[in-house]
Formats: structure tokens, C-alpha cells, sequence
């Protein structure tokens, strides 16, 4: 192997031959790519979960509304981004891929001149080659998410601290400035993704010891990085939250008794992103018993995770052995699209063939070298704890193909190193050493668990897959093929039941009642306390006017659980209809105790004790009802009902 480049400022940024071919063909994949990916409009156009907040987000922005009404909840400067792009050419996701294909072709960049930087130029090529042929790179990069943006910024993170560890220790600010520069990177990065906030702490937790000062340049630059997050929250909503006020939620769908080491939703939460801020704030208040800022909210969750390990410390231990096994495994882990998925609609994804399980192998041989380490000197120091870092995420939260890719180039890395080093002694000792051999059996062994044991795919998450598809199939009103996709995650998950009622509900649309009360009933079967399940059979019944049906089915949701507030307000209702106004006012007043906030509820029973004439009992239920919601048509209409009595 070639001596490094001497740390941070050895590897030049210009491009040599080798990594100009390089990224000429990468960047003619992408070309290919990008024309197979524009003509399937279901994944060129079809945003769903996080792609579509961020869409949805940078289109208010664009529009003017810069500061929101609540403390941030998402990570801002991704959908800023987007929005200044959107003012400058108009909403088009042909450009957002575009822009994005060539950050990727930078991040190319960066990590063969981190490996030049480090271990030398064939190093940093090998790990620039292996990068390219790594498909989840190429695949986000076609995504309105802020995985692209996140991994280049962690690559410009790595490289500036890899300079500061090059740099040595002079004096005063000259000294100063590579460290604050740093941890200003890992601030900007934590912008895009927070979880990169935790390396600003694992860097200066592993520096105090020795360098305190630089460990105090770090923090302080994350710090700055952060500023904007906190002004703003304190400015919109008084509330002193530094990052965003998801991580607490995070934190405990990684770390609860249901967590399984993948994205699954917390119980009590639908797994829709779009309503699980107000979710996590009513379950958080509901707990509580008292109103809570945002920030609150977030350490209210990050305090039931902690709970949960503390309380269950076997339990948690098995679950990041789990946690590991998938951070290792080379099934694609998904949170909203899926590799697999994609790949069975654009052949051409298949090229770019290098799995997780090879890349995993090669870096764990190269990162057990310790005379690879020595050789490449202090600023190797960087990537170790980069690495550490990189693993810790995952394996504090939940793993996925979108967590684990800042893991990905330094493993790369190492393992560009490795195989420099091993080709190296083979050419000139004609033979490989013994210890070269251990380090490659140990890797290959890593490869081979990481590729078949733990490589398998996980069912439920290619269902979510399919399914949120299905939502957008249905939102274009190509009917057929949603419930097609609907089927398709059905044939994975039986008992997803959200795909039930959603296959459901576009049954019902077009005027297949009986298979869609079939299926809200399957819907039912799988999770009895799934309130929609019931309220999609009550709707069915009550236009088909088989009342005695509907009473019995929000009975059986009553007996179930299955938000009984709503239940009761549904029965109610029908009660009221029906004109059995005593079994109407017993019901409507169930629902209000179950909850009081409930202006549909308040109104409605004050509409059933004006028709019993207990006319003042029914102005205190209007009055309560416009208390909540002064503009509620139900409690006005009452009310004007009231006075003409």
C-alpha cells in the first residue's frame, strides 16, 4: 500500500484519471436511470410518508409562510432548500433529483479523497468504486428526502475533522478554527438529520480527556449549527427546544416493549407522519394529565424509553442484539420505499449489485488491523470514532437502510484499505500473510452471516411498501390498481389492517358494498380495537339502512375498546336519528365524559336534549361546544334553534 497522504491536507481535491472515469460513468448511470426512473410516474411522482411532508412543507415556505405556528417538529433546512429551489424554478421534482444525482456524484468524491486522504490513492478509489456500485446511494437520490443532503454533509463533517486531527495542536485560535469548523459541520448536518447532533457528543466525550479545548470547540460549533432550530422555536413558540421535537419519539419507537429493531409504530399511534405530532401530544398530555410544550412532549417519550431499559434490561439487551443483527444484515431495511420494490419495477437498479454483507465484511477486516490504522497516522482517529458514531444511531433508535448510510462510507473506507493492503503483499511476497488471511476469514465470515442469515427481507415493512403505494394509486383514482397494491401487501402482512381499510374504503367508493363490509369486517377480525374498522361498517349499513347492524357493530366497538368516545358518539347519533332520544342523550353523554373536547359531541347532545325540552341543559352542551370552537355550525344552528323556541 502507497504511503497516505499525510492526514487531512495529503490528498489533493483535484480529480485524477482514475476517479474521472469514475465518475463519468456514475454519472452516466444516473442519465439512464433518471430517464427509466421520469417514465414509472407512480415512483417518479408518488410521494408518500416523509417525501411528501417535505413537499408539502417547502410549498408553504415557497408560498410565504416561513415560520410555521409550532415549534419545528421535522428537521427545517432540507424543505428550506427545497423551497428556495421551488421559488426559483417552480415545484419540479425532475430538478430536486437532478440536483440531488449530483450531490451524489460529490459524495463519490469525498470518499475517495477521505480514503486517499487516510490509507492512499487506490484505497480511496476502491472505496469510491464500491460506493458507486452500492444501489441505496443511487436510490435516494431519486427521493424528496433528506438522505442525500445528509450524507454529503456528513462526508464534508468527516473530511473537516479529519483535517483538524492533521492539523496538530498550534497555538491560540489557529489551532481553534479546524475544531469549531468542525463542530459547526456536525450543527449544519443535525439541521438535515438530528441525529448527528450525537457526534458532536461522542467526538468530545472521546477528546475531552486529551485535547479539552478542542472537545469545547466542537460542542460550541454544533452549538452555533443549532441556533437556528432554537430561535426559531423560541421566537414562534416559546419554547427553548434545541433540536426538533421528534427525537423523543424516535428514541421510544426504538426502545419500547412492541420495538422489534425496524420501524414499527408505537401502539396508540396510526404511523401516519403527517398526524403523529398531534398524536404524540394528545397521548403525552393524555398521560399527564396537563397541557405540555412541544419540548416537553419529546422528553415526556424519551423519558418512557429510558423507563423501559432501565425496567427491562434483558429485554432491551436481546433487542439490540436484534438491532445489530439488522444494522449488519444486507436486507435493505425500509421506513417508506423499498429497494426491493423499485427494483422489481426498474431492471436497471440491478447494475449497481454490491451488497451490504460484502461492504460490512471488508470494513470489519480492515477496521481490525491496527497496523493499518498506525500506518495511516493520527488523523485515522476521525474515521474510528466517525464509525462509532455512524453504528450508534441505529442501534440507539431503530435500523433502516436510511439510518445506517452514513455508515456505509467508512466501512468502505476501511475496507478499500484492506483489500489495498492484501493485493499489495500478494504482489510482493506472492503469498498472503497469516495474519492478512485471519482478517479476511473473519471478514468473509461477516459477509456470508450478514448475507444469508441476516439478509432476509422483513415481510411487514415490503407490505408498508405496497401500501403506500396503494394510498397514492388511490389518490389518482386508478382504482383497480390501488386495490391491487392493497392485495399485494396483503399477501405479505394478512394482517395489516390498515391496508384492509383502506382497500375497504375504495370498495365502498365504487359501489362494491358488501366486499368492502367483507373486508372492514377482516379489518375488525385482525385488530379489534381498530376504530375505523367499525366506523367504515356503520357508514356502509347506515346507506343501506340496516340500522338494526349499525347499533351492533358500534356495540361491538364499545365492547372492544375500540374509542369508545367516538363509538358512543356514533351510536348516539344513531339513537338520535331514530328518534329514541332517551338512548340518545345517555350515549351522546357517554362520549362527552370520555372526551370533553369533542365539539361534534357537545353539539350533538345538546341537539338531543333541546328535542327532550331540556332546554337549558342543551344551551350549557352549545355554549360548552363554542367555548372549544366558536365557528361550529352544529352548536350555532342550536343555538338559533334556542332562541325561536
Amino acid at each position: 500500500m502507497e504511503k497516505a497522504g499525510g492526514g487531512a491536507g495529503g490528498a489533493s481535491w483535484r480529480i485524477p484519471g482514475s476517479l474521472a472515469v469514475l465518475l463519468l460513468a456514475a454519472a452516466a448511470y444516473r442519465a439512464v436511470y433518471f430517464l427509466l426512473y421520469a417514465r414509472d410516474d407512480l415512483l417518479f411522482g408518488g410521494l408518500i410518508l416523509d417525501a411528501k411532508i417535505y413537499d408539502t412543507w417547502a410549498k408553504a415556505i415557497a408560498s410565504g409562510n416561513w415560520m410555521g405556528s409550532d415549534a419545528y417538529y421535522f428537521a427545517p433546512l432540507y424543505p428550506h432548500l427545497l423551497a428556495v429551489l421551488y421559488v426559483l424554478a417552480g415545484p419540479s421534482l425532475a430538478l430536486v433529483y437532478a440536483l440531488q444525482s449530483l450531490l451524489g456524484l460529490a459524495s463519490l468524491f469525498l470518499i475517495d479523497r477521505l480514503g486517499t486522504a487516510l490509507f492512499g490513492h487506490r484505497a480511496g478509489l476502491y472505496a469510491a468504486c464500491g460506493a458507486a456500485l452500492y444501489a441505496p446511494f443511487l436510490f435516494f437520490e431519486t427521493k424528496v428526502l433528506s438522505v442525500t443532503l445528509g450524507l454529503f454533509l456528513h462526508l464534508v463533517t468527516l473530511a473537516l475533522l479529519v483535517r483538524a486531527e492533521g492539523a496538530g495542536d498550534a497555538p491560540g485560535w489557529r489551532g481553534h478554527r479546524p475544531w469549531l469548523l468542525a463542530g459547526l459541520a456536525i450543527g449544519v448536518t443535525a439541521l438535515v438529520l438530528p441525529s448527528a447532533a450525537l457526534l458532536a457528543l461522542v467526538y468530545a466525550g472521546a477528546t475531552a480527556w486529551r485535547r479539552p479545548k478542542a472537545a469545547g470547540m466542537i460542542l460550541a460549533g454544533a452549538f452555533a449549527g443549532l441556533m437556528p432550530i432554537l430561535a426559531h422555536n423560541l421566537y414562534v413558540a416559546g419554547d427553548p427546544l434545541l433540536f426538533t421535537g421528534q427525537g423523543g419519539i424516535t428514541f421510544y419507537q426504538g426502545n419500547n416493549p412492541a420495538a422489534h429493531g425496524l420501524y414499527n409504530p408505537v401502539p396508540g399511534f396510526s404511523g401516519a407522519p403527517e398526524r403523529q405530532a398531534d398524536e404524540e401530544r394528545a397521548i403525552a398530555e393524555r398521560e399527564t394529565g396537563r397541557t405540555l410544550r412541544r419540548s416537553q412532549v419529546s422528553a415526556h417519550f424519551f423519558r418512557k424509553g429510558i423507563d423501559y431499559i432501565l425496567d427491562n434490561p434483558g429485554a432491551w439487551l436481546l433487542l439490540e442484539a436484534r438491532k445489530l443483527g439488522f444494522l449488519l444484515g444486507s436486507y435493505e431495511a425500509s421506513t417508506e420505499y423499498s429497494l426491493s420494490v423499485e427494483r422489481g419495477r426498474i431492471g436497471w437498479l440491478w447494475i449497481p449489485i454490491l451488497p451490504f454483507a460484502v461492504i460490512a465484511g471488508a470494513g470489519v477486516a480492515g477496521l481490525s488491523d491496527r497496523r493499518l490504522r498506525a500506518d495511516a497516522g493520527k488523523s485515522v482517529r476521525a474515521l474510528g470514532l466517525f464509525t462509532i458514531y455512524a453504528a450508534a444511531g441505529p442501534l440507539l433508535f431503530f435500523v433502516s437502510s436510511r439510518y445506517r448510510l452514513a455508515l456505509v462510507p467508512a466501512l468502505l473506507i476501511y475496507g478499500g484499505a484492506f483489500i489495498d493492503r492484501v493485493i499489495e503483499r500478494v504482489r510482493r511476497l506472492g503469498g498472503l500473510a497469516v495474519s492478512d488471511a485471519w482478517r479476511a476469514a473473519v471478514g468473509l465470515l461477516v459477509a456470508l452471516v450478514s448475507f444469508f442469515p441476516l439478509g432476509r427481507p422483513n415481510l411487514v415493512a415490503e407490505a408498508n411498501v405496497y401500501y403506500n403505494f396503494g394510498n397514492v394509486l388511490a389518490d389518482l383514482n386508478r382504482h383497480g390498481e390501488a386495490i391491487a397494491s392493497y392485495d399485494r401487501a396483503l399477501a405479505d402482512a394478512p394482517t395489516h389492517a390498515e391496508a384492509l381499510i383502506n382497500k375497504g374504503n375504495i370498495l365502498d367508493k365504487v359501489g362494491r358494498f358488501e366486499p368492502a363490509l367483507l373486508t372492514y369486517r377482516h379489518a375488525e377480525e385482525v385488530r379489534p380495537t381498530f376504530w375505523t374498522a367499525y366506523k367504515g361498517q356503520g357508514l356502509i349499513l347506515h346507506r343501506l339502512k340496516r340500522l338494526e347492524e349499525e347499533e351492533q357493530t358500534y356495540r361491538r366497538a364499545i365492547a372492544h375498546g375500540a374509542s369508545p368516545g367516538e363509538a358512543y358518539y356514533a351510536l348516539g347519533s344513531l339513537y338520535k336519528e331514530t328518534r329514541r332520544l332517551d338512548e340518545a342523550v345517555k350515549a351522546l353523554a357517554e362520549s362527552v365524559r370520555r372526551d370533553p373536547r369533542n365539539v361534534k359531541a357537545l353539539a350533538r347532545l345538546g341537539e338531543a336534549l333541546r328535542l327532550t325540552g331540556k332546554v337549558d341543559d342543551a344551551r350549557r352542551m352549545y355554549q360548552a361546544a363554542l367555548a372549544i370552537d366558536p365557528n361550529d355550525a352544529g352548536a350555532l344552528s342550536g343555538m338559533a334553534k334556542l332562541k325561536k323556541q
